[in-house]
This record gives C-alpha cells, sequence and structure tokens, in this order.
C-alpha cells in the first residue's frame, strides 16, 4: 500500500518551508514532483532528489537540481525538508532514514495545497477522466488572453511543458482524488468532470468516493459539474455552474457532425454565444472543451479569446497523440486510457476520426484495477479489430488475485505477448489504418518505437 498523505495545515508548512534552505524529493521525476521541484527553485531553494531511472524530465531537471537514481542512507543528511510521492511506501530507504532524522516529511498533495494558496484565484480540475485535458486547455486559454496563469498539470501540456510557473492571480491545477490527496488543496473554484468507479485498491465502494467528492465541493466557492454524469449530479453546492451535451444546463453543446473536423455550438441559458472547432477528436474532447469555456466564461475571458484558443489548442502528451506512421502506412497513436470508460471513448473518438480498421496494444495498469473491472474491461474494446495485451504495469502492487495477462487478453478477445520485441514488430506490420499504444505505464518506453 502506498504511504498516506500528510495534513499539515498551510501555517504550518509555511514554518517548514521559509525556513528551509536544501529540499529534498522523493520521486522527483514525477510529473507533480518535477512541477514542485521547479516552484522551489524559483524561490531560491537548493533542491535535491532521488527517483528510481531517469527520464526525460530528470534530465531536464539535472542542471538545477541534484538528483541520485539510487538509493543511499546518506541522501537526506543535511535536508531541511522532504517531499516525498506517496506512490513509495515506508520502506523506502530515502523516507526511513528523513523520518529517522527528524526531519519534516510533507507528502505531495499537501505540499501543493499549500503552494496553490500564494495565487489569488485557483482553479482546480477534478474527476476521474479528462483532468489533464481540461487542464491543459485552460492553460492554453488563459496564457492567450494574457493572464500568465500558474499551471500544474498531469500531463504534459503541448507547447507548453508538464508546468508553467507565471503571475500570482491564477493558479490552475489538476486536482487528483487517488489517496484523497485533493483534500489538502485550497482551491477557490474547481471542476468536476465525472466521477466513476476506480483507484479500487483505496476506494472501496461508490459512496466511498461521492464522499470524498463532495468534501472536495465544500471546499470551493464555485463548483462546475458535468450534468449528463449520474454521480457528479448528487454532488451539492450553493454555487453549482453546470455544463452538457444531453442534460439541461447552464452552457451547451451543439455537436456539428462532419466526417473531418470537430465542431460544437456552445449554449449559455439557452442562447448560442459561440462555434468552437476542436483538432481532436471525438465526444469526450467535447465534454472537455465545453467545460474549460465555461470555467474561462464565467472568468470574464473574452468569447473570441476562447474560441480561438480551443480552435488552436494542441492537445496533451499522451491523450490520442499521433507520434508516426509504421511501416505500413498506418497512423500510430499514444494514449493514456487506462478504466475501460476512458478506452471505449478512445476508441469511438478514432472511429470518429474515420479510421476503419483498427489495432490496440493495450497495457494494463494495475492487478486490482483489472481485478476489480474486470467485467467492464471485457467489453471495453469493442470496436478493434486486432487486441494485443502486453504484461501489465504493476505499479505498486504484486499479482494476488488469481488471473493472468493470458487470461486478461482472452477475455477481452485479444492475444497476449509478453515480449516487447514481438509487439514492436506488431506494430510495424499491423495491416491497419490506425494503431493505439494505450496505456498509463511504461508500454510506448518499453516498444522503443523513437517517439
Amino acid at each position: 500500500m502506498a504511504l498516506l498523505n500528510t495534513d499539515f495545515s498551510v501555517n504550518k508548512i509555511d514554518t517548514f518551508f521559509s525556513s528551509a534552505k536544501r529540499i529534498f524529493f522523493i520521486g522527483i521525476g514525477g510529473v507533480s514532483m518535477s512541477s514542485l521541484a521547479k516552484y522551489c527553485l524559483n524561490e531560491g531553494k537548493a533542491v535535491f532528489g532521488y527517483d528510481k531511472k531517469r527520464s526525460e524530465i530528470t534530465e531536464k531537471l539535472e542542471k538545477d537540481c541534484h538528483i541520485k537514481y539510487y538509493s543511499s542512507t546518506d541522501s537526506v543528511y543535511g535536508m531541511d525538508l522532504v517531499i516525498y510521492t506517496t506512490a513509495i511506501d515506508e520502506n523506502n530507504i530515502e523516507y526511513s532514514h528523513a523520518k529517522r532524522l527528524n526531519i519534516p516529511l510533507i507528502s505531495r498533495g499537501n505540499f501543493l495545497g499549500y503552494v496553490m494558496t500564494k495565487y489569488k484565484n485557483r482553479i482546480g480540475i477534478c474527476g476521474m477522466h479528462g483532468k489533464s485535458t481540461v487542464t491543459s486547455m485552460l492553460h492554453h486559454i488563459f496564457a492567450e488572453a494574457k493572464k500568465e496563469p500558474t499551471t500544474f498539470c498531469g500531463g504534459e501540456m503541448v507547447g507548453y511543458g508538464c508546468s508553467v510557473l507565471g503571475g500570482n492571480e491564477y493558479c490552475i491545477f489538476e486536482a487528483c482524488e487517488y489517496l484523497d490527496a485533493f483534500l489538502r488543496f485550497n482551491p477557490t473554484e474547481s471542476v468536476i468532470t465525472n466521477i466513476d468507479y476506480d483507484h479500487p485498491d483505496y476506494f472501496k465502494s461508490k459512496e466511498q468516493i461521492l464522499e470524498s467528492f463532495q468534501k472536495y465541493a465544500s471546499l470551493n466557492e464555485r463548483v462546475y459539474i458535468n450534468s449528463d454524469d449520474e454521480l457528479s449530479k448528487i454532488i451539492k453546492h450553493n454555487s453549482i455552474v453546470t455544463y452538457g451535451i444531453k442534460n439541461d444546463a447552464r452552457y451547451m453543446a451543439k455537436i456539428v457532425h462532419s466526417p473531418h473536423s470537430n465542431e460544437f455550438f456552445v449554449y449559455r441559458d439557452g442562447d448560442v454565444v459561440a462555434m468552437c472547432r476542436l483538432k481532436l477528436f471525438g465526444e469526450h474532447f467535447v465534454y472537455d472543451a465545453l467545460c474549460a469555456f465555461a470555467v474561462a466564461y464565467e472568468n470574464m475571458i473574452d468569447t473570441n479569446v476562447i474560441v480561438n484558443a480551443l480552435n488552436t489548442f494542441e492537445g496533451t502528451k499522451r491523450r490520442m497523440e499521433l507520434i508516426k506512421k509504421a511501416d505500413t502506412g498506418a497512423d500510430i497513436f499514444v494514449d493514456y486510457a487506462h478504466h475501460p470508460t476512458e478506452i471505449k471513448a478512445s476508441i469511438n473518438g478514432l472511429k470518429a476520426m474515420g479510421y476503419k480498421k483498427i489495432t490496440c496494444i493495450y497495457q494494463a495498469h494495475t492487478f486490482s484495477r483489472t481485478y476489480y473491472l474486470y467485467d467492464e474491461f471485457k467489453n471495453a474494446f469493442r470496436g478493434v479489430d486486432n487486441l494485443i495485451i502486453a504484461p501489465t504495469f504493476s505499479a505498486r502492487e504484486i499479482n494476488t488475485f488469481g488471473f493472468t495477462d493470458y487470461d486478461f487478453a482472452l477475455h477481452c478477445g485479444g492475444i497476449f505477448i509478453d515480449d516487447y520485441k514481438k509487439i514492436a514488430e506488431c506494430v510495424d506490420k499491423a495491416e491497419s489504418d490506425a494503431i493505439v499504444i494505450m496505456g498509463a505505464g511504461d508500454l510506448n518506453t518499453k516498444l522503443k518505437l523513437n517517439i
């Protein structure tokens, strides 16, 4: 089990941070952790860190940070503060030594909650699906409006990176629900894109998830709710702005079905206020864009600026990202989808783009998610002509659930291949017009496709 979040007050963390000169990050290569490391550098702190492997993210940090790729007992000596990712456990060498040395330890979510208090307007994006895309869209809109937002995103925003340190008026951030991290945040307004059952290693029921989202909503002055999402509609708040496509909402989208574009009209209180065109395909992207439109409009950003920003939005890395062509001429995409709901949306998006024959290479993310959502996964790949299942990305888990990757592939209508070289050969030779490499793990790296 991953470590839990700390629950220090803003004032307590301020005391730690103000006096700290040397800060150590355990798991500095994570998207959010690296963003916080950059924040600390910007505040004049000396930053050190550990990650188990070198990556593109850590390479960019190396010129300003001291990073180790091996655990050692002396890594945290002389540190004034340690920030840790909850992906580690209590046996982590750096964590356990910091604890023995009585160095203050703060979880990533708790520290991010402190950092955002430095900004006047704090816009959080939570929900099981679409968080990174909405965060990226909002950053692009606010940047185009010259608002100089500071943004912390869970994915890499095309043209911007994972994070941007801007002015002190707007902080746009992705609010992750895992381990109730978002309950340590300090938003002024937030989006709830959707609520679904996920993270079964922590959340034991939909009721527990709803309780957490309700607590998060109560932290806000205003909440944006997807009116088409059944669980989100249960959330109560004194100031709710709704958006949707099917059910009545303050902001509604009417999609113009076209084989070559993803266009939609935006209605506010029944009146047309704009027409938007996206480069991204699929109804889920329309929901994301409509949501971003609503937030920007309510924050008094000019309609033309919003429309132009959405029209020029390039996307988020690994969110149906077109990377190259296979030897056969097929377009190869990488996609972060790792939940049945996301898989269905991505496949439908490819169909909407006009692809007729789809090959999907899927890597499951954690055994617990696969086990508890097994029946949903079995029906998630409809529309895929050729399905290859790669070995599960286990993350923090071991498989104690009584199924195998071979079983999973069979029940999903695909085949299991445990040799990444053979999978890569299948990618190059697939007789499809679209190939999607799908999952939240390291499959795209393992295949070595020069992406």
